[in-house]
């Protein structure tokens, strides 16, 4: 009599099979963001009058640009606007993944970058999983935290040569979100 495998063994031996080959890598640990270069960035000082600082902010929804005026808009949906560090989401667990994000935005607003760009990938293509993403789907809330709100001025979702619907522009307001 033959004994039947169990679909989930069979599918584990054939991947430890492939794999026996590979070497894993040494632990290291994950940037919090890469930084793009950009010459005059640090020489950038924050602005008080004029800006947004001070003004009580309103929910930021992601493709929203209330606040913005017609030029910065285009600007920022087009892409147009130079991207001065990025956050790769790609990996970290819902609860890791806000806490970079509150990191990431608040090390970039003291720093007075003006437009991030936040990886956070498109999800799984489960039909049966949230279409939009763990990750994607919590970007949202987690910049109306009110740790992060503060900082952020719009979100707009990605060009496709910077990540498309997987990646979302984050601009950031001038003069460090006021606090």
């Amino acid at each position: 009599m033959k004994t039947r495998t169990n679909p989930d063994e069979a599918g584990h031996d054939d991947f430890e099979r492939r794999m026996a080959d590979v070497e894993r890598l040494q632990e290291r640990e994950r940037l919090v963001e890469e930084t793009v270069v950009r010459e005059g960035v640090g020489a950038r000082r924050p602005r008080g009058k004029g800006s947004q600082a001070g003004s009580a902010p309103g929910r930021i929804r992601i493709g929203a640009l209330d606040g913005l005026n017609r030029r910065q808009a285009v600007a920022l949906r087009r892409g147009g606007i130079a991207i001065d560090a990025r956050l790769d989401l790609h990996g970290f667990t819902r609860r890791d993944a806000a806490r970079k994000v509150a990191a990431f935005l608040a090390q970039s607003a003291h720093r007075s970058l003006r437009c991030v760009l936040v990886i956070t990938g498109q999800g799984r293509s489960d039909p049966l999983a949230d279409a939009r993403g763990v990750l994607r789907s919590g970007l949202e809330d987690w910049l109306n935290e009110p740790a992060t709100r503060r900082f952020v001025l719009a979100c707009v979702p990605a060009r496709g040569r910077d990540g498309g619907q997987g990646a979302f522009y984050v601009l950031l307001r001038r003069g460090g979100g006021g606090g």
